[in-house]
């Protein structure tokens, strides 16, 4: 559902300098735009930048719902693997409104990474192979069309995702100018770890949060799973993986099999609590916007400790962690609670 109303759709090149709805980027002259209420995205095709406001549209819409504020408008460019959004394009749309930035690696462009992975693997390992040949092989190796794949739906859960955390970070620990992700000791935003990555996991999709629920229930889960008291004061597992990432080089790389599940670590397991805790919490009380009112005390610089003692008892929670601890045992020791019951709770 698009709270936008109507989808806008134009070509960003200079002989639109004067179009009111899309600013051109000067430095990625080429790209379609879509313009809505959430902002302006970029992509290598009307289609694809239609897909991404559509996306936008219903993270608004989830962070609306748990954080009880409108989010800000922002801009997501999907300009292909290795390309930057630079100073005076991030300019541009800070004066437009854009209060938040975001490059991203479509579909298409996640397609064309793999495929010029593929082709090097391949150029390596069988120099010989004629030009069609190469080609060929390189076909059989992909899929036939990256949007009619599985992993279609997961890159669009993924970015409503990262979605998530941008409206956090801008709607509560806000700046005057859009900058790059942070270099700091947080994983994420300026906020604690837990709380931006349960902003992100609210966004997704029905399915990646039917996964991550399935998991949290899982015979594994309790020797991965966190006290609260830990969790509220631990920094996301891939803080300490970043260094490994980046040695990678700059831009996005594909990463997959062991090397991806050794990078990884920890870092599912705690998306998963992050989710178990959303649905524990909203569990707990009848208002769906208590991330809100947690994420504003935590930004004014208090803590669970303190929000707990000030606000618990008006979500039906307690007052101390201590408490919430042994609440949150007793709730991952129930049996899972329907979907139907969900659905009821987050209205």
């Amino acid at each position: 559902m698009l709270t936008a109303g109507l989808l806008l759709t134009c070509v960003a090149t200079a002989s639109l300098a004067q179009d009111t709805h899309c600013p051109v980027l000067a430095d990625m002259p080429t790209l379609d735009c879509v313009t809505s209420t959430q902002g302006w995205f970029y992509a290598a095709s009307p289609d694809a930048a239609t897909q991404m406001a559509e996306d936008a549209a219903l993270a608004a819409q989830s962070f609306t719902t748990y954080f009880g504020r409108s989010a800000p408008r922002g801009a997501l460019i999907a300009a292909g693997a290795g390309q930057a959004i630079s100073d005076a394009d991030r300019h541009t749309l800070t004066t437009a409104g854009a209060v938040w930035q975001l490059p991203w690696l479509d579909a298409d462009g996640r397609r064309a990474l793999q495929r010029s992975a593929v082709e090097r693997q391949l150029r390596a390992r069988m120099p010989d192979l004629d030009e069609a040949q190469l080609q060929a092989r390189i076909d059989a190796a992909l899929p036939s069309s990256a949007a009619a794949t599985p992993d279609n739906a997961v890159d669009r859960s993924s970015l409503r995702h990262e979605i998530g955390h941008m409206l956090l970070i801008r709607s509560f620990w806000p700046v005057s100018e859009p900058a790059a992700p942070t270099t700091s000791a947080h994983y994420g935003g300026p906020g604690p770890d837990w709380l931006d990555e349960l902003a992100a996991v609210l966004m997704e999709s029905d399915t990646m949060t039917d996964a991550r629920r399935e998991k949290l229930r899982a015979p594994e889960a309790s020797a991965h799973l966190k006290t609260l008291t830990a969790f509220f004061a631990m920094p996301h597992p891939m803080v300490a993986r970043m260094a490994e990432l980046t040695a990678h080089g700059p831009g996005a790389h594909v990463i997959s099999g062991p090397e991806a599940q050794r990078l990884a670590g920890d870092a599912t397991w705690f998306y998963t609590q992050a989710r178990g805790v959303a649905d524990f919490l909203l569990a707990s009380g009848d208002d769906p916007a208590v991330f809100g009112s947690i994420a504003a005390f935590l930004a004014d610089g208090g803590d669970m400790y303190g929000w707990l003692a000030a606000h618990g008892a008006e979500y039906g929670l307690p007052a101390s962690i201590a408490a919430l601890d042994a609440a949150w045992t007793q709730w991952l020791a129930a049996p899972a609670p329907s979907p139907e019951t969900d659905a009821a709770q987050a209205r």
